[in-house]
């Protein structure tokens, strides 16, 4: 490989991180923010993993703010949303067992959302839950009698459980262990094209240059 063709391909590869870092940075023009977490439940289910991802709404405007800003705010007019989460139960013991393994999907989009918590235009912590519950089949989990709420404290994610089996007693509780969430952005569709046109450019770039060295 010349040291021109070297060179141009620094160049190349500088203009693509750099158009790269502008899709995934302005967070203040991203409303769609993703967070995760992965704890172990706690006492109530000892072996069970459940690591999660949800979706999560703010308006545009609430991201200008700092702090705590509620839903019934001008800024949102109960625009908040937790728009959807799947929740991955495992077993911690044996982690890549498919036996000991299920997901639990909260597709319906939630508006009970108290208020939320934005740092320099990014989530960072928010009051709310889904206002419905999904059962769960997995006996590490309590099995087919035991249904699952989701919902979130600042920037810890919970679990609470009712479990109501036929020739039993009903029983209540909740996760031990603090999920910490970590929240990023989703790029907007603009940002997105800004990074495929980037690489795009690139991968025209090499071509024409690869060919000039033949």
């Amino acid at each position: 490989m010349s040291l021109r063709l070297i060179g141009n391909l620094k160049r190349i590869l500088t203009t693509v991180i750099v158009a790269m870092a502008a899709a995934y940075a302005a967070p203040s023009s991203a409303a769609v923010i993703i967070g995760r977490w992965d704890p172990s439940f706690g006492a109530a289910f000892p072996d069970l993993g459940w690591r999660g991802e949800a979706t999560f709404f703010v308006p545009d405007a609430c991201l200008a703010k700092s702090g705590w800003v509620f839903n019934f705010e001008s800024c949102s007019n109960f625009g908040m949303k937790i728009l959807s989460a799947d929740v991955e139960f495992y077993k911690v013991s044996d982690p890549t067992n498919p036996a000991f393994q299920e997901t639990l999907a909260f597709d319906e989009p939630s508006s009970v959302v108290e208020r939320m918590n934005i740092e320099n235009g990014v989530l960072a912590g928010l009051f709310g839950s889904f206002d419905y519950s999904v059962p769960s089949t997995l006996p590490l989990a309590g099995g087919p009698y035991t249904e699952f709420v989701l919902f979130f404290e600042d920037n810890i994610a919970r679990m609470g459980f009712i479990s109501n089996p036929p020739d039993g007693d009903e029983t209540r509780g909740r996760s031990d262990a603090n999920a910490f969430i970590t929240f990023r952005v989703v790029p907007e569709p603009s940002s997105l094209a800004l990074a495929v046109i980037a690489l795009l450019t690139t991968f025209a770039a090499v071509n024409r240059s690869y060919r000039r060295t033949r």
